[in-house]
């Protein structure tokens, strides 16, 4: 990640039509492998997806992942387990490996979901606080594999997206830090000089209880129903972790269908974290499904607030578009948000509906935050 990243494709038009280009090349390459329309066919099926992604944080990526479905039910209100396996090299040399299971058993009365993930990821440090500038930024090059397993269990409704469930969450994750370079001024930064916990990596494990309510009527493009979810994750030594910290945050979401095809979705989403975790994992504001426009965990601090609002429509064949607003702010206790210090990004985008039954999409979003334009190429909706 060189000097001249930080103001790659902010001129606008010209990253723009690539990023439209780029999509509609990857929407040709997997309507080829989709099953035929108005089918949900019972058993396994499987895709080949290769992809060209782009997010302000690694410049274009490349993709390739192997995605397995396994349905039991041809009803479509029914959720499908899949498996995908996906390799991953971006633009900034960064590269990661990583298998993300969503199991459901019983019926649906059980939903097991998470990912496992190997990755060498050089990224940015800003700093802490909710007003760092670009050029706090320090490289770090962590090398490192994290685990997470949620499991739920419906205890109201028949099915997991019917109602009131309850499960757990197992968080492990290990990084070697490889390496910590100086600002571009040459000035050494809090993460270099060894100021912030993690700057010389170490394990950072915890387990809680997680409590959802989810009557989504898809959790890749839900256009109805609502999802809460409150979470508490204890990390300390039990589990052998470096550090000890205390994550609870609180996840909601409301869709509305207006007419058929055209909903609005809205979602607001805290996030506090205790103790002393390793800087990675402070709560953030930023990124792809985050503050579009933003770029992501520029903002970094002890609580976050986030709050989204998008207006989805359909265009014209498989193609819909999204307008939306973001707005969110990092401070170290609930006395230190200021109407001044939030952050607004707004914008809009197009989807393509590579599978129209289960509503999986490409997605390309223009964000826009105090002067900044940032783009986004990836999959689904961002919440």
């Amino acid at each position: 990640m060189k000097k001249e990243t930080v103001e790659r494709f902010r001129s606008g038009k010209k990253e723009f039509f690539l990023g439209l280009a780029l999509m509609f090349i990857g929407s040709i390459v997997v309507v080829a492998n989709e099953k035929p329309p108005d089918t949900l066919q019972t058993g396994f099926d499987w895709e080949i997806i290769p992809i060209v992604a782009y997010l302000p944080e690694t410049g274009f990526m490349g993709v390739l992942t192997a995605f397995l479905t396994y349905r039991t039910e041809s009803e479509a209100t029914f959720r499908a387990s899949s498996m995908a396996v996906a390799l991953q090299a971006t633009q900034n040399a960064q590269f990661l490996v990583g298998v993300y299971p969503e199991i459901y058993l019983d019926s649906n009365r059980i939903r097991l979901e998470g990912f496992l993930e190997t990755y060498l990821y050089p990224y940015k440090f800003f700093g802490i606080g909710n007003n760092n500038p670009s050029s706090n930024a320090e490289l770090y090059t962590p090398f490192g594999t994290r685990f997470t397993l949620r499991a739920l269990y419906a205890v109201s409704g028949a099915r997991v997206q019917q109602g009131l469930s309850v499960g757990a969450r197992l968080d492990i994750r290990h990084d070697n830090m490889r390496s910590i370079e100086a600002r571009e001024d040459g000035s050494i930064g809090l993460l270099g000089a060894g100021f912030v916990a993690g700057h010389n990596g170490g394990w950072f494990n915890g387990v809680g209880p997680i409590l959802s309510y989810d009557t989504r009527d898809n959790n890749f493009d839900a256009r109805k129903g609502l999802f809460c979810e409150a979470t508490l994750i204890s990390y300390g030594k039990v589990l052998g972790s470096t550090y000890s910290a205390t994550l609870t945050a609180a996840d909601l979401r409301g869709y509305v269908e207006i007419t058929e095809d055209f909903s609005f979705a809205g979602r607001l989403m805290v996030q506090n974290m205790a103790g002393t975790p390793t800087f990675i994992l402070w709560p953030s504001i930023g990124g792809n499904n985050n503050l579009r426009g933003v770029i992501d965990a520029q903002q970094r601090d002890r609580i976050s607030l986030l709050t989204s609002a998008e207006f989805r429509f359909p265009i014209y064949w498989r193609f819909r578009g999204a307008a939306f607003v973001d707005a969110g702010e990092v401070a170290p206790n609930p006395a230190s948000f200021t109407i001044p210090g939030v952050w607004v990004g707004w914008g809009g985008g197009l989807r393509f509906l590579f599978d129209q039954e289960e509503r999986i999409s490409l997605r390309l979003d223009v964000g826009v935050a105090r002067g900044d334009m940032q783009f986004y190429l990836s999959f689904n909706e961002a919440f």
